[in-house]
Parts: C-alpha cells; sequence; structure tokens
C-alpha cells in the first residue's frame, strides 16, 4: 500500500524531518508521485536534495510536495511501494526508471505512430524508424553520422526516449552529449547499451561498489595550445548507506 498520511509541502522546512531510517514520496504540483525513495537518514538525504537543488537528478526537480514514512526497513517497503504503484499504473515514478533499472524500457515496442523516424536534415527522410530503445540501439549503429549528428544537435534522441519510454535518466544522460562523428555514434551506443557508462564507483562511507544515476560531460577552457581538459563525471548515491557523491569517471584532452 502507498504511504498514508499528509502531504508536506517542499522547501527548507523539509531539512527539520527527523534523521531516521524512512521511505519517501516526491510528488509534482498535483500530488502525483515522481520519485519514491529510501533513506537510512531523511534528514540528511533531504537536506543533500536541498543543498544541490537537484542539480544532478534534474528529474526531481518538479517536486513540490512529499510525503514520509518512518520506517526500519526502508528498502523493503520502498519495494512494496512501487509493486502497488506498477500494479496500478502499469509503470514505475518517471525518476525511478534510472540508468541502472531501464532493462525493461529496452524492451517496450511502441507503435510506428510513436517511432523514432530518422532524417539526415530537414526534409530529408532515411526512410529508417525505431520502435524500441532496443530497436533504437540497432539503427544508430546503421545510419549515417550526419542523421545523428543532426538529431543530437536538436535534442531529439533525448525528447523521444524522455516522452515515449519515460526514461529520464537515460534522456538527461543522453541530452548533454557533445561529441560529433563517429565518437558521437559511440558515445550514443556506450550510454544506451551500458557496459562502459554504468561505472562501478566505491563508496567513500560504507565501500559499496555503486552504479551513477547520472553522467554527464563538462570541459574546461582551452589552454594557449588550444587544448581542453573535458571530463566525464558521475553523480552516485549508495544503495546501502545513501550517501551522495560524485567522481570523475574519465579525463581527456581535446582541441577547441
Amino acid at each position: 500500500m502507498p504511504i498514508s498520511g499528509s502531504f508536506y509541502l517542499w522547501g527548507e522546512k523539509a531539512r527539520n524531518v527527523s534523521a531516521e531510517a524512512a521511505v519517501y514520496e516526491l510528488c509534482d504540483e498535483n500530488y502525483q508521485p515522481i520519485f519514491v525513495g529510501d533513506s537510512s537518514n531523511l534528514k540528511e538525504t533531504f537536506t543533500e536534495y536541498l543543498k544541490t537543488h537537484f542539480s544532478s537528478e534534474p528529474c526531481k526537480a518538479g517536486t513540490k510536495y512529499y510525503k514520509r514514512e518512518f520506517t526500519p526497513s526502508p528498502k523493503e517497503r520502498k519495494k512494496e511501494i512501487l509493486e502497488a504503484y506498477v500494479n496500478k499504473y502499469g509503470k514505475v515514478p518517471k525518476c525511478n526508471i534510472t540508468l541502472g533499472e531501464h532493462s525493461m524500457v529496452k524492451e517496450k515496442e511502441v507503435g510506428v505512430e510513436n517511432g523514432f523516424f530518422f532524417y539526415e536534415d530537414l526534409d530529408k527522410p532515411l526512410h529508417q524508424v525505431a520502435v524500441s530503445v532496443k530497436d533504437f540501439l540497432k539503427k544508430i549503429r546503421d545510419v549515417p553520422v550526419t542523421s545523428l549528428e543532426f538529431h543530437q544537435n536538436r535534442g531529439d534522441f533525448a525528447k523521444w526516449i524522455r516522452n515515449v519510454f519515460g526514461a529520464v535518466s537515460l534522456a538527461d544522460t543522453i541530452e548533454p552529449v557533445k561529441e560529433t562523428g563517429e565518437a558521437l555514434r559511440e558515445r550514443i551506443i556506450e550510454i544506451v547499451s551500458q557496459p562502459k557508462a554504468a561505472v562501478l564507483a566505491t563508496c567513500p562511507r560504507c565501500e559499496t561498489r555503486t552504479r551513477p544515476t547520472k553522467i554527464w560531460n563538462m570541459t574546461g577552457r582551452p589552454s594557449k595550445m588550444g587544448e581542453s581538459l573535458k571530463l566525464t563525471l558521475g553523480y552516485y548515491r549508495c544503495s546501502e548507506c545513501d550517501k551522495s557523491f560524485r567522481k570523475v569517471i574519465a579525463k581527456e584532452k581535446v582541441r577547441s
């Protein structure tokens, strides 16, 4: 059964929750859950959210209200709530689809009318359409790189994955990709298929090996030689102790 009781307005007062183990729902302006989470210390979790303004988890930025339930078994309670939500709506809340949890999204197939139609430019269709994320991955390997650049520059890939499949975290990871040419193809394949994108890191608190919930790139200012340092960073939330941390996954020198 879902969390019972009152809705609380999201804001600075959320820092005043008890420092206890709990399960919680983040809700939108219509009081609909967008994320169900568990925490070993709810005060610490909410304080981190308020401190960062969900900057590393933009899907949750639509939070307007929340509900909470203190329990000695937050992980088990979260599982119960998500199962009840899936039974009612046929899917989990949109922000619960993370990089590590989108296998079911990859298998979901939609009708052609909701498929992704590849173009090489405006009014230049390739007559290729993807009807699932799995099919999308296959098409990405084959279509001309000019088509990939055209769609990525417009944000088309992220919009389709977000709006059609509700895979918000996956879309948020694809959207900021800036590579071009074959590097773009490789990067999208890497993110969607995940063997390298989901880089494990050791939690600094409990040393649990953890997958990132978000990966993004950041490029510094170019040097006098015209070289810049591009960092690939990961945002992590430990599955055991709920500790949030960031890690530099890769460094690369690029020419401007």
